[in-house]
């Protein structure tokens, strides 16, 4: 007879995006080449230890859980209208970016290595943006090892546009959030607009960048909607913070997918992507062998409450 133990096999956070080679081209509009997606987009620009230290400084001056400085962010109000699933896509797939990063190579005093870490979303027009504590937790955490090191972040839109980030407006560990703005060079971005929180059932969407898949875009539905503890918090917990919620999907999505958003039928922000934890079992045979296999992966969001929440609304 087998007996067969329940095994949680770890908390995935999202990042750590590495480009991958992908479908050829098509003559069809509808087939993107991603395999040569980076090969015409320019990072030059000025000053960029100056850069660094400004959005080290900005965010060495932040509280955790406190909400950005100054006036209240405008924010877009929801729509009503249903939409098609590919017609969320289109609509969205312009305020969805992906996270990157240069820093000095390695042996080198003058080349820059190139490194995706994970997604973002607009959340405003004029550059105010939203990704995982997690994803810019360098930059947040002076004692974090990769804080040393001469990096500057950036966000590619769909357009293949580069946008320095300048700012870190505000984060919440335990909620897994970093609001941050981007210098957009005069180029308005094209914000989100928020929803409200979603009942289980409710049909969600995801647009991200699992593992160099760039834009992909996933559904599924809410299927918890809870109160996690210290150990299930990814990006680690501050015990004077507020309690993390979670918005657990069934959509799809992977590591390079935090930050992500994701929306309601009528496109609507109603969540964010930050982790996912495996499900497995452990099976013993009679003679004391050991098997294991997976399951199940739970999707971890974060409701758009505790977005609304940081921002003070």
């Amino acid at each position: 007879m087998k007996k067969s133990t329940f095994l949680l096999t770890g908390i995935i956070i999202l990042g750590g995006l590495l480009p991958a080679v992908a479908q050829t081209s098509a003559a069809s509009d509808i087939y993107t080449d991603y395999q040569h997606y980076f090969s015409d987009i320019k990072f030059g620009f000025p000053g960029k230890r100056a850069m660094m230290q400004d959005l080290k400084d900005s965010a060495a001056l932040l509280t955790d859980e406190t909400p950005p400085a100054g006036n209240k962010i405008k924010l877009l109000s929801a729509t009503t209208k249903v939409l098609a699933d590919e017609e969320i896509y289109a609509r969205r797939k312009n305020s969805v970016f992906i996270v990157g990063k240069l820093q000095k190579a390695k042996d080198s005093t003058d080349a820059l290595s190139f490194g995706l870490t994970g997604t973002a979303f607009a959340l405003n027009p004029d550059g105010i943006c939203v990704t995982n504590y997690h994803v810019l937790k360098s930059i947040i955490v002076n004692d974090n090892p990769e804080a040393a090191k001469d990096s500057v972040y950036f966000i590619i839109a769909h357009d293949k546009q580069v946008y320095f980030i300048e700012k870190i407006l505000a984060y919440s560990q335990n909620n897994d959030l970093a609001i941050f703005k981007v210098n957009t060079n005069g180029t308005p971005l094209q914000p989100i607009p928020v929803g409200k929180p979603a009942e289980v059932g409710t049909a969600v969407y995801c647009i991200s960048h699992p593992t160099g898949y760039f834009y992909y875009f996933s559904k599924g539905i809410v299927a918890r909607n809870v109160t996690i503890g210290a150990r299930q918090a990814a990006a680690g917990y501050n015990p004077l913070g507020k309690p993390p919620i979670r918005m657990e999907i069934t959509a799809d999505y992977g590591v390079g997918s935090s930050g992500g958003p994701v929306l309601d039928k009528r496109g609507n922000l109603i969540g964010i992507v930050s982790s996912t934890l495996p499900l497995g079992a452990v099976v013993k045979d009679d003679a004391g062998n050991v098997t294991g296999h997976q399951q199940m992966v739970i999707k971890d969001t974060l409701p758009v409450s505790a977005l609304q929440e940081l921002l003070g609304n």
